[in-house]
């Protein structure tokens, strides 16, 4: 019996042995399978992709260039030169469109040489609601919609509220400086009576810088409520426009005052001055002198002056 026993307890201990000795070899097996965290090793992607960029480069640099091959070198499955512009061409394309980077197209419209300086335009408007406008060079369909034929390149044209001698002035300078400008005028010395000039030319940057003059002209004139003119031997023309049949010496304007204002002011001159070597016309908004060019500059000096003190005395002008 006790030797049954022994043997029965020796069995025993010798399966726990077995069962021991195979949860160590598991153990060790699991342990060298899993390695341990401090042992991993992490790749450094960003160093291993320059050196890759680096090796790259150097591999280009010392391969040697291939000569072109000719068409009728050429393998069956290789890809011609054109074929290689054309894919690398939509792929760089279908690259920049991806990122954004869209090609921009520039259009291009022509109107002339110079798009700027052909343009038409409003050179400006006056204190006293006149304006003033250039049109450099216009389309055969707006030719006729001025008051003559047109066969110039640039038109300018001045419209002033009233009719007054000093923009026949200022045009009769014009005309005489510059004789291969033609012009057309609406003139009318009756009062609330619109002028209107219209100035043809084929020289265009000549008329466009003479209408920026007139305008800065008439613009400085629109701020004085009176003014006064003078001009020595005057031309036939800006005579017949003034009315003055026969040659005069000398003329002489005072501007912005009324038709018995004006009265008022030839009173005092004629009681005041004895002479006769002048002439005077009484308008609605203009005093006019011709004659002796002397004699008119003196007079029409002390008639500023006179005119002046009614405007300050509050007399209704």
């Amino acid at each position: 019996m006790s030797d049954v026993m022994k043997q029965v307890v020796q069995e025993i201990l010798q399966g726990n042995k077995k069962i021991a000795s195979n949860k160590a070899v598991n153990n060790s097996e699991k342990s060298e399978s899993v390695p341990s965290v401090k042992n991993i090793k992490r790749p450094n992607y960003q160093r291993l992709k320059k050196e890759e960029r680096l090796s790259y480069t150097k591999r280009n640099s010392r391969a040697p260039l291939k000569e072109p091959k000719t068409i009728g070198n050429k393998r069956s499955g290789s890809t011609s030169p054109e074929q290689f512009n054309e894919k690398s061409i939509s792929a760089l394309h279908s690259m920049s469109l991806v990122q954004g980077n869209v090609p921009k197209k520039h259009h291009t419209f022509t109107h002339g040489n110079n798009p700027k300086i052909n343009k038409a335009r409003i050179i400006g408007k006056t204190k006293n609601g006149g304006c003033v406008w250039f049109f450099p060079k216009l389309p055969k369909k707006l030719m006729g919609s001025f008051q003559r034929p047109l066969n110039s390149a640039a038109v300018g044209v001045v419209k002033m509220p009233d009719c007054l001698p000093s923009y026949l002035l200022v045009i009769n300078e014009v005309i005489q400086n510059n004789q291969e400008i033609k012009f057309h005028l609406s003139w009318n010395k009756d009062a609330g009576t619109p002028f209107t000039a219209e100035l043809y030319d084929d020289n265009v940057d000549r008329l466009g810088k003479l209408m920026n003059d007139l305008y800065q002209k008439l613009n400085r004139r629109s701020f004085k409520q009176y003014e006064t003119y003078t001009a020595v031997s005057p031309s036939s023309w800006l005579s017949s426009q003034l009315n003055i049949s026969k040659t005069v010496e000398g003329i002489a304007i005072l501007e912005g005052i009324s038709y018995y204002t004006s009265i008022v002011l030839m009173d005092s001159l004629l009681k005041n001055f004895e002479t006769s070597d002048f002439n005077y016309e009484i308008n609605s908004n203009y005093l006019l002198l011709s004659g002796n060019y002397h004699v008119i500059s003196k007079l029409i000096a002390e008639l500023k002056t006179e005119a002046a003190r009614l405007i300050s005395s509050d007399t209704d002008f």
